[in-house]
């Protein structure tokens, strides 16, 4: 990590790389719903599309910030494997108003967000 000033520049990197994961997202979602719109993809189908989405993103976040980071890549990854799970889970309250999902639901999307983003630190 680069030192200037005596303190540790790591904010923006965090936020690129948030904002990367989120395009990533993004693209990966428009393409699974194009190929629904082609096909006629089961519900099951679906759903494990979306996770793979989600551990896509998740390993290739912590991949990045363990790149830049350099140093306890892991915690990096994990660290921005939960902020990229907080702004799903922010944005779904606003868009349910409240939380529309079993609690195994949120448990088992952290778990997968946290656990694919520190894979893709300690693999950087």
């Amino acid at each position: 990590m680069e030192q200037r000033g005596g303190r540790v520049q790591i904010l923006l990197p965090i936020l690129i790389d948030l904002v990367a994961m989120y395009v990533i997202t993004g693209i990966l979602l428009l393409l699974l719903a194009f190929i629904m719109y082609k096909s006629n993809l089961s519900e099951a189908v679906m759903n494990g599309a979306i996770i793979a989405i989600y551990v896509i993103a998740g390993f290739l976040g912590g991949f990045f910030i363990g790149r830049y980071a350099g140093v306890k890549k892991y915690l990096w990854g994990m660290l921005i494997g939960g902020l990229y799970y907080l702004i799903l889970f922010l944005v779904g309250l606003l868009l349910h108003r409240g939380i529309g999902s079993d609690p195994v639901h949120l448990f088992s999307t952290l778990a997968l967000c946290l656990l694919s983003s520190t894979a893709g630190g300690m693999l950087s």
